[in-house]
C-alpha cells in the first residue's frame, strides 16, 4: 500500500512540474515581432525645375501608416524644396507589422507651424510668397515594403516638379488625385542611387538639364508633351537637375529594379522667369552600362560617366 501511495504521489508530482514547465516556457517564448517593427518616416523631395520659384514650403499637421498616427507629432513647417540629392527630414517614428503599406496619409494645414498662413506656399524671385493649397488630407496612392525585424526606413518622395502648376504668374499644386499619385513610397533599404557626371553640359544649349529616370519599357517620346496639370516628363520616377558647374547629377531612393535615363535641356528664352523646354539631348556614356536599359540593385549606387552630343532631331 505504501509503495503504491509513493508511486501516486511521484506521478502527481511528476505531473506538476511538467505544468510548470511548459507555462515557463510559454512566458519566456520570444516575440515574433509582429506589429513591432520600429519604422523611421522621412520626406524628401525630387527637385523643382522652375527659374522663377526659389523655395516650397508644405505644413504637414499629421501623418499616418497603414492607419496609425506618429505620436506625438506636432504640427511642422518643412522648406520641401531645400530636401534634395538625398536630404531628407524626419517626420518620426512608428511601429509597424510587417508586409506591403496598405495607406499612408499626409495631412496639410492651412497654416504653418506658428499658426499664420498660409501653410503651404512658394516664394518667388524677390521674395513674394503664393499659397499653394489650404488643408488638404493626401491619400498616397504609393506602397512600401515594411521588413521584420529591422530598423525600416520609409521615405515619402514629394516630388515638386510633378506636383506644381502654374497659369501665368499664378503658382499651385496640381490636382489633389494627381499630387497623391505623384508621391513616392520607398524604404530605403529597397532602394539605391544612381549619379552621373556630364563632361560636356554645353553641348545641351541650354541653361538647365535634368536627368529623368523611368521604369524600364516606360518612355515614349510623347513624355515631352505637357499633360492636363501642365507637367512634362510625368511618368518619370525621379529625376535630378544637372550641375552647371561641374555636370554632376543624383537620383536618390529609385527602388530596385530596371530603369532608363534620358536628358532633357531648358532655356529661358523670354527672359519672363520660366523654363521653356528646348529638347532632349542625345547622350553617351562611357561605359559599359546602357542607358536605355540598366539595374540598380537595393543598398548600391549606379556610376555613369555621360557625353552630350547635342539635341535630338536637330
Amino acid at each position: 500500500m505504501l509503495f503504491k501511495n509513493l508511486s501516486r504521489l511521484g506521478l502527481l508530482l511528476g505531473l506538476i512540474l511538467f505544468v510548470s514547465c511548459s507555462e515557463d516556457d510559454s512566458v519566456e517564448e520570444p516575440e515574433t515581432g509582429e506589429g513591432g517593427n520600429s519604422t523611421a518616416v522621412y520626406i524628401t523631395d525630387s527637385p523643382v525645375d522652375e527659374a522663377n520659384v526659389e523655395a516650397v514650403f508644405i505644413t504637414v499637421s499629421e501623418v499616418k501608416v497603414n492607419g496609425k498616427a506618429i505620436e506625438g507629432f506636432s504640427k511642422t513647417t518643412i522648406e520641401v524644396s531645400s530636401l534634395t540629392k538625398g536630404n531628407t527630414e524626419l517626420l518620426g517614428e512608428l511601429d509597424l507589422d510587417a508586409g506591403t503599406t496598405s495607406d499612408i496619409t499626409l495631412m496639410l494645414a492651412d497654416t504653418d507651424a506658428s499658426g499664420n498662413g498660409p501653410g503651404n506656399y512658394v516664394v518667388l524671385s524677390g521674395g513674394a510668397k503664393e499659397e499653394l493649397s489650404g488643408a488638404v488630407e493626401l491619400n498616397i496612392n504609393d506602397q512600401a515594403e515594411i521588413v521584420q525585424d529591422v530598423e525600416n526606413e520609409l521615405v515619402l518622395d514629394f516630388d515638386l516638379r510633378k506636383s506644381l502648376k502654374h497659369e501665368a504668374d499664378d503658382y499651385s499644386f496640381v490636382s489633389e488625385s494627381q499630387l497623391e499619385s505623384n508621391i513616392r513610397a520607398v524604404n530605403s533599404m529597397k532602394a539605391g542611387i544612381v549619379t552621373g557626371t556630364v563632361d560636356n553640359t554645353s553641348e545641351a544649349e541650354g541653361d538647365v538639364v535634368v536627368a529623368y529616370a523611368y521604369k524600364k519599357g516606360s518612355f515614349s517620346e510623347s513624355e515631352s508633351n505637357a499633360n492636363g496639370e501642365g507637367v512634362t516628363f510625368s511618368n518619370a520616377v525621379s529625376s535630378s537637375v544637372v550641375s552647371e558647374s561641374n555636370g554632376e547629377f543624383e537620383i536618390h531612393f529609385l527602388e530596385e529594379g530596371d530603369y532608363e535615363l534620358h536628358f532633357a535641356s531648358y532655356s529661358d528664352e523670354d527672359q519672363d522667369g520660366k523654363l521653356e523646354f528646348s529638347g532632349r539631348v542625345e547622350a553617351d556614356t562611357a561605359s559599359s552600362i546602357d542607358l536605355s536599359g540598366f539595374t540598380v540593385e537595393a543598398n548600391s549606387e549606379v556610376n555613369l560617366e555621360i557625353s552630350f552630343t547635342g539635341l535630338l532631331g536637330l
